[in-house]
């Protein structure tokens, strides 16, 4: 068989010409090819060639058509575009990757190169070209990005947050999840370790140092398993229990060094409180029951002792030291019967009382104890209902709320108020019997589609003191945990109202903030002239908005929700902002609202009094209406916007009289 001219010329060019055998050397790893310009149609391919596609080369003419039609089209056009592209300018070069198809059907990838051959006057004649094929190297690629792919996948829909840092403690990778965590981070990577997030000891409350942070202790090569902090962004109020893990990776593969894993587990915890906080109640009720039993044997040690004193021959200041002692008696009985009651041991007297009288009697109790330098009030906001509980106990657990208000004034010389409230409420505040700690949790209205509901009375005591910090608040019922000084208090007042009230069928609800005083509610069913407990009533109609637009300021994130779509539900347009200066912002930028309803106390350095004031300058007959969980504001501390109060967990209800009123003031001015 005649040798093809292109395989003679090009072993000519190769003994020729150095440059060609270095091209050859450098790039045929998989065979080469050699065109005939002039004459298109011919083309010589090394046997090499065809057996990497699986074709027997005996079988091929050496006809150009014959590789081109196993290059997949697109990738044939896109050879050829820069096979001109080179011929035109031997600068650019001629190499790409195409994809063939093989004699078993199967994809072949291959990296193409070559170099146009020209003549004396620079035209290309020929094109000499090798391949090499990346068929396994191509595999191995589009595996490792399918598992790259699966990967991501897993990572964008698990619940943990997985963050991955290099070195410098640069986040290069992170999941959706843990994006939330850290405030929403929409920044594509790499990105900082955000400056605002704070980790906290969920004991003390206490911003953990750089050698306790788990963040730290990871990077530093610490293995961190199951830890839980408390996680905090000082940009907001909202803490999270957060449990951490972590890895230290040691590859060149990648730049990421540590993984971090963090999983929300407030809920969890949460309910480990609950349950820990019931188990310390159960054992001191088991203890307390012990000790009123046997204090009450002392008791009727000492009575019949008395008892027997009184017919022997004493002189009179002897009697009257006995009666002395047969009263001491008396008040002990008193005690321990409370205390057997708080011990679940003795059930106490649960009846109707008026809560005029309550106030009545518990105004004579209280007066006595408290400083002139402290003003007591007592109001009762709603005068002929009942609350159906055991007198003495509510009396007891309204005694030892007042003088923690007393105490902590005196303690921190802030403050000089103390106001106890009764009022009714159409609806229980919440459906669950739990101590919560935040009050904006506590807001769950009855559903939608209830007609009717058990009504309450709500006894509030408030004061204007020194407020407590998140870490009090949450411990605050406890049992013996305390902010006294050392033999100045038990740490069992709460504990035991808490107690009363869960005997009771009632709720506990605190708020307070650091430094603005605190509010505590005792939550009680009412009751009726019978002496039972009140059942249940038709929820009263919620007046109706026509579309009127209400701004709200409330720095709660979870409040934000639920008290938009309350209001929405009135009928009104509701524009929800996060701070009194965001609220004040839309008001001097012309925009139109019919109500403005406004939380107390924001961030921003604008509370909601000022925040009315400067309302009112912009648009003078603007209703206000304030929001607070604090029941202790007086209109004096209103300043110049003396304006109706929503106090929160507000009653829906209540609140849709309070914005159809203020709408049709306006209208009537």
């Amino acid at each position: 068989m005649e040798e093809h001219y292109l395989k003679s010329e090009l072993y000519e060019l190769i003994r020729s010409d150095g440059e060609v055998f270095d091209f050859l050397r450098a790039g045929s790893l998989d065979g080469v090819w050699f065109w005939d310009l002039e004459n298109p149609e011919h083309e010589w391919m090394s046997p090499e060639f065809w057996r990497s596609f699986g074709f027997d080369p005996e079988a091929k003419e050496h006809l150009a058509s014959e590789r081109q039609e196993v290059i997949f089209p697109e990738d044939r056009d896109k050879a050829l575009a820069n096979f001109e592209a080179h011929c035109a300018d031997p600068a650019h070069p001629y190499d790409q990757i195409v994809r063939y198809r093989g004699a078993d059907g199967g994809t072949v990838w291959v990296r193409c190169r070559g170099v146009a051959i020209r003549d004396e006057a620079g035209k290309p004649i020929r094109m000499l070209g090798a391949h090499t094929d990346l068929t396994d190297l191509m595999n191995e690629k589009a595996s490792a990005e399918a598992t790259g792919a699966l990967l991501q996948s897993v990572l964008d829909t698990a619940t943990s947050g997985i963050v991955g840092l290099d070195e410098e403690g640069v986040i290069r990778s992170i999941n959706p999840a843990a994006r939330h965590m850290l405030g929403a981070i929409n920044d594509p990577t790499p990105l900082p370790w955000p400056s605002a997030i704070r980790f906290l000891d969920p004991e003390d409350m206490r911003i953990l140092d750089a050698s306790s942070s788990p963040l730290h202790r990871a990077m530093a090569g610490a293995k961190v398993k199951g830890e839980i902090h408390l996680l905090t962004r000082a940009t907001s109020d909202l803490t999270r229990y957060v449990r951490f893990a972590s890895a230290k990776l040691d590859t060149k593969a990648s730049p990421v060094t540590t993984v971090l894993v963090m999983d929300d587990v407030s809920d969890q915890e949460m309910n480990r409180q609950q349950v820990e906080r019931k188990s310390r109640l159960d054992a001191l009720g088991q203890l307390t029951g012990g000790i009123a039993h046997d204090f009450n044997n002392l008791l009727a040690t000492v009575q019949y002792a008395s008892k027997l004193l009184e017919a022997e021959p004493i002189s009179d200041k002897g009697k009257e030291h006995n009666r002395i002692i047969r009263a001491s008696i008396e008040r002990g009985v008193d005690l321990t019967t409370r205390l057997l009651a708080f011990a679940k041991r003795q059930i106490g007297i649960v009846k109707s009382h008026p809560i005029e009288s309550v106030l009545n009697d518990f105004e004579r109790l209280i007066r006595p104890t408290i400083e002139e330098s402290i003003h007591l009030e007592l109001v009762c906001e709603d005068p002929g209902l009942m609350v159906f509980c055991d007198h003495p106990q509510l009396e007891n657990a309204l005694l030892n709320l007042v003088l923690n208000s007393r105490d902590a004034i005196l303690r921190s010389g802030k403050g000089s108020r103390i106001t106890v409230n009764a009022r009714g409420l159409a609806s229980s505040p919440a459906a669950d019997q739990t101590l919560l700690r935040e009050e904006s949790d506590s807001y769950a209205p009855p559903s939608a589609d209830a007609d009717e509901a058990n009504r309450f009375i709500e006894f509030s005591v408030s004061d204007d003191g020194p407020g407590m910090t998140p870490e009090v608040r949450r411990r605050s019922v406890d049992p013996f945990f305390t902010t006294k000084a050392t033999n100045s208090g038990t740490g069992l007042g709460l504990s035991m109202v808490y107690g009363f009230l869960q005997q009771n069928d009632g709720l506990l609800r605190i708020y307070s903030e650091e430094g603005e005083g605190a509010t505590v509610r005792l939550i009680l069913p009412r009751g009726d002239s019978d002496d039972q407990r009140e059942g249940p009533q038709t929820l009263p109609q919620a007046p109706q908005g026509d579309r009127e637009r209400v701004l709200v300021a409330e720095d709660d994130a979870l409040l934000q929700t639920v008290i938009k779509d309350i209001i929405e539900s009135f009928g009104y347009e509701v524009m929800v902002v996060g701070s009194g200066r965001a609220a004040l912002a839309r008001i001097e930028a012309g925009e139109e609202f019919d109500v403005l309803l406004t939380d107390i106390v924001m961030p921003g350095g604008l509370g909601g009094f000022e925040l009315a004031k400067k309302a009112r300058d912009a648009v003078p007959d603007l209703p206000i209406i304030y929001m607070s969980g604090y029941a202790g504001h007086m209109e004096k501390d209103m300043g110049d916007v003396v304006a109706p109060m929503a106090r929160k967990p507000c009653q829906p209800h209540e609140l849709a009289e309070l914005l159809s009123a203020a709408i049709k003031g306006r209208s009537a001015a």
